[in-house]
This record gives C-alpha cells, sequence and structure tokens, in this order.
C-alpha cells in the first residue's frame, strides 16, 4: 500500500472521496500518480505525492486547492487556486480533516 492510499484508508469513513490516479482525473496531471479527490464547502482538493519526492514517497505531499470567492469590486465568483506540502501523513490527513470540515484557514 502506497501513502497516498495509507492516507485513503485513514479518511474514507469519514468523508465522500474519490482514490484515483492523476490520469484518470484529466485536471492537467503530466505524471501518473495516485490521487485522493474531495470536494466540501470550501472547494475541492487533490492531494498527492510530490513529483520531486523520489520513492518511498512518504516525506512530502501536495495539497492542491480550488475554490470560490466572491470579489468585492463586482460582486461575482472568481475561482483560486493554491496548494502546499504537508511534510508527513499525519500532517496530510489533518488537512484533508480540516478542509473537509470547513475549518482550513486559507479560505477567508
Amino acid at each position: 500500500m502506497n501513502d497516498i492510499e495509507l492516507i485513503y484508508d485513514k479518511v474514507k469513513d469519514k468523508y465522500n472521496l474519490i482514490l484515483t490516479n492523476s490520469f484518470a482525473l484529466n485536471e492537467g496531471f503530466e505524471w501518473d500518480v495516485p490521487v485522493i479527490y474531495g470536494e466540501s464547502q470550501q472547494g475541492r482538493f487533490w492531494l498527492y505525492a510530490d513529483e520531486d519526492v523520489p520513492e518511498p514517497h512518504g516525506l512530502e505531499f501536495v495539497f492542491s486547492v480550488e475554490y470560490e470567492k466572491r470579489t468585492w469590486f463586482r460582486k461575482r465568483l472568481k475561482k483560486y487556486h493554491t496548494h502546499w506540502h504537508p511534510q508527513t501523513i499525519e500532517q496530510a490527513v489533518k488537512d484533508v480533516d480540516e478542509f473537509m470540515l470547513g475549518k482550513h484557514p486559507f479560505v477567508k
């Protein structure tokens, strides 16, 4: 079992998430890697092992997020993207929990 599968195993019973691979998502990935995909009221996320970390991955992940925020000027929704790098499996699980529960502080 790879690290993404281990993370998925820890959160799959709590949230409606998908464990798939990057090419199946058709979201612009340039390499084939296992991905956890999820959506919440905050937006959507992709969690995968960093391409630059050699096997076994285990040390660094990418938590990529797309969310919408209302602009003050035109009062319309605009899409934003951000990402960060959880350093451990435990940090990645915590980020999934916070994102899915709407507690992640990046969306204000």
